[in-house]
């Protein structure tokens, strides 16, 4: 049997027993437990806080919290891979909210966005050139912070949308609605930018 994460039943079993040690004490194996997604869990964050110390610092924030709540865990809800995830997410954007509020989300009305076909939408966001990445990554950063980890949990890690609800805490429905109004937004933000610099250069 296969999981959303790509576990076997078995390794569950194991990590479901590795769990159980260190509520009963062998808490020196959480390090080990956790060391299996530290890298998943900092590249989440990192797509938000590009501050490799700051990344750093919030992974093991979220680490922490995960080991003092890990009396918590219901393997019947979610698999600790999963769970841990969740913990990120959360802490990530609590911390950016704290601390990165100078930071302007730029607006766009739905009426603008209903203008842009899926086809255009397509072609803009699948064009690799070098200058149309750069303007991709510009517009990303005037999405909310939200946004942007959901962008990159589905497109960046190719997370399954279940997975990403269980992390999130959104029903399905609305992310895959989300992703596709994301997608729009993105389009539009990059023929906004395109503009710019075509009237800047003349």
């Amino acid at each position: 049997m296969e999981t959303i994460t790509g576990k076997t039943s078995q390794a569950i079993q194991d990590e479901t027993l590795l769990i159980r040690r260190i509520l009963d004490g062998h808490t020196e194996l959480f390090r080990q437990l956790a060391g299996r997604y530290a890298g998943q869990v900092l590249r989440m964050v990192a797509s938000l806080i590009p501050s490799q110390e700051e990344a750093e610092e919030v992974t093991q924030d979220a680490l922490l919290e995960a080991f003092q709540s890990l009396a918590r865990f219901d393997a019947r809800q979610a698999s600790f891979q999963t769970w841990l995830m969740r913990i990120a997410y959360h802490t990530a954007l609590k911390h950016y909210r704290q601390h990165h509020k100078t930071i302007t989300v730029v607006e766009v009305e739905q009426c603008r966005l209903d203008t842009i076909p899926n086809d255009e939408t397509d072609i803009l966001l699948d064009d690799t050139s070098t200058d149309r990445v750069i303007l991709m990554e510009r517009a990303i950063d005037t999405l909310k912070p939200d946004d942007q980890m959901l962008l990159n949990l589905y497109y960046f890690d190719n997370r399954p949308i279940r997975e990403i609800s269980c992390i999130t805490e959104h029903d399905e429905s609305y992310l895959r609605s989300r992703l596709q109004w994301i997608r729009k937004r993105l389009a539009i933000t990059i023929k906004s930018l395109e503009s710019e610099e075509s009237i800047s250069e003349k």
